[in-house]
C-alpha cells in the first residue's frame, strides 16, 4: 500500500511545472524566458490558425502590463471604419498564449446612450472601438486600464461614416476605465480630456495618470478623480510615447511623426517639465516607438526603426537603446537589432516576473501577430571586445 503510493507521488510530480526557484511560495515561471540568451530578441510566440484567439495586432492600439497578473494587455484598434476591435488582449507569458476579455461588438451594436455616451455591446456597456496609441495605462492602485483617449478619426468628416448618423448625439466622450476584476468598463463622470494623437503613463508613487499633448502635461488624481492641468511646453508633435521611470521618479517622453531624436521629462515634483539637452550619442530621429522602463537597469529601453529611407546605407532595421534619464545619456545593444523595421507599435512591456521585455508586432500585409522576448544585460552590452573575448 505505501509502496503503491509512492509511485501515485511520483507519477504525480512528474505534472508539476517546473520552477525556477526553490522556494514553495515561488510562482510558476516559463523557464524559456528564464533562460534567455542576454541582448539578442527571442521570437517567443506567434499566432497560428487553431489557437484559441486569433486577431491582427493594430498599430494604432496601445499596450500596458497587469502586474496583479503578470499579463500584457492589449487594447485600442486602427478603426477607419475597417476594424471594430473594442476588446482588451491579454498575453500571459508563463502558458504562453493569448486569451480576450469579450468578443469584439458588431458596428450594428454602436449607439448613444441616454447620457450621451457612445456605447458599443448589446447590453451597451462597452466602449467604441478607437486609436489608443500610447494613452492606455494600469492604474496599479485601483487594478484597472484607464483609456485616456476618444478616437478623433471616427468623426464623420475623417473616416466615421459608418457611425455618421450617431455623431450627433454625443454629449460627451468620457475617459473609460476597465476594472479587470470584474471585466466591467465604467466611464468616469469628470469632465474627460483627449489626449489623442499622443501618449500618457502612469505613476505609482503619485498613483496618478500623466498625459502630455500640445500644450503641455494633465494630471489624472484625487477622489473623485479629475484631470488638470499640471505643466505648459509643447517639444512634440504626434505619436510620442511615455513611460514612468521608476527610479527617478519622472515621466519620460520620445518620438514625434515630425521625427526627432529628443526626449522630454515632467517631474512631479517641481511641476517642471523640459526638453533634455542630450550630447553626444543619440538613436536615428524616429516616431512611434515601442518604450518600456526596466526597473533592473533603471533606463528606459526603446526601440527604434532604422531604415533606407532615413540612411540609403542602411538595411531596414529596428534598433535597441537604453535611456539614462538622470545621466540624460543612450546607449545602444547592437546584437538587439531587429531585421525589420517596428514601424508604428506602441506594445513593449516590461515582464518583472521573468526580467525581460516583451514585444508584440504584426499586423499589415498578413503578418501574423508575434511576441518577442529580450533579456538585457547592459554591462556585457558595452563591454569592449578584448573583455568579451577574455570572458570566454
Amino acid at each position: 500500500m505505501l509502496r503503491l503510493s509512492a509511485v501515485r507521488l511520483a507519477a504525480a510530480l512528474l505534472l508539476v511545472p517546473v520552477v525556477s526557484s526553490w522556494s514553495a511560495d515561488a510562482p510558476v515561471k516559463n523557464q524559456t524566458l528564464v533562460d534567455l540568451k542576454p541582448n539578442a530578441w527571442l521570437k517567443f510566440h506567434e499566432q497560428k490558425t487553431g489557437d484559441a484567439v486569433v486577431f491582427m495586432r493594430q498599430a494604432h492600439g496601445g499596450s500596458c502590463f497587469d502586474t496583479k497578473r503578470n499579463r500584457v494587455v492589449l487594447f485600442g484598434s486602427n478603426t477607419h471604419s475597417k476594424d471594430w476591435q473594442n476588446s482588451p488582449f491579454f498575453f500571459d507569458p508563463v502558458k504562453c498564449e493569448w486569451s480576450q476579455a469579450y468578443p469584439e461588438d458588431k458596428p450594428e451594436t454602436y449607439a448613444v446612450n441616454a447620457e450621451g455616451l457612445p456605447v458599443a455591446g448589446e447590453k451597451g456597456d462597452h466602449p467604441w472601438a478607437m486609436h489608443t496609441f500610447g494613452a492606455l495605462e494600469y492604474d496599479t492602485e485601483r487594478d484597472e486600464l484607464v483609456v485616456a483617449i476618444h478616437d478623433d478619426h471616427m468623426r464623420p468628416d475623417k473616416w466615421g461614416k459608418a457611425v455618421k448618423h450617431l455623431w450627433p448625439q454625443i454629449k460627451k466622450h468620457p475617459t473609460w476605465t476597465y476594472a479587470l476584476e470584474k471585466g466591467v468598463w465604467i466611464p468616469l463622470p469628470c469632465k474627460p480630456e483627449s489626449f489623442f494623437p499622443h501618449s500618457g503613463t502612469y505613476s505609482p508613487d503619485h498613483k496618478a495618470v500623466y498625459c502630455y499633448r500640445t500644450g503641455g502635461i494633465w494630471e489624472l488624481s484625487g477622489e473623485p478623480r479629475e484631470w488638470k492641468n499640471v505643466a505648459k511646453g509643447t517639444f512634440f508633435g504626434w505619436h510620442n510615447n511615455s513611460v514612468w521611470d521608476g527610479k527617478n521618479k519622472k515621466m519620460v517622453i520620445y518620438g514625434t511623426n515630425q521625427n526627432s531624436s529628443d526626449v522630454a521629462v515632467f517631474d512631479p515634483a517641481d511641476k517642471s517639465f523640459k526638453l533634455m539637452p542630450t550630447p553626444g550619442l543619440r538613436p536615428p530621429k524616429d516616431q512611434h516607438n515601442p518604450m518600456a522602463f526596466h526597473p533592473g537597469l533603471g533606463q528606459i529601453v526603446v526601440m527604434v526603426d532604422r531604415t533606407k529611407q532615413k540612411d540609403e546605407a542602411a538595411a531596414d532595421t529596428c534598433e535597441t537603446w537604453c535611456y539614462d534619464t538622470a545621466k540624460d545619456a543612450w546607449t545602444q545593444i547592437p546584437s538587439a537589432t531587429l531585421p525589420f523595421v517596428c514601424g508604428m507599435n506602441f506594445n513593449m512591456e516590461y515582464d518583472p516576473m521573468h526580467d525581460c521585455l516583451l514585444l508584440v508586432t504584426g499586423g499589415y500585409g498578413g503578418d501574423k501577430t508575434k511576441v518577442w522576448a529580450l533579456k538585457i544585460d547592459l554591462a556585457a552590452a558595452t563591454a569592449p571586445a578584448e573583455a568579451k573575448t577574455d570572458a570566454k
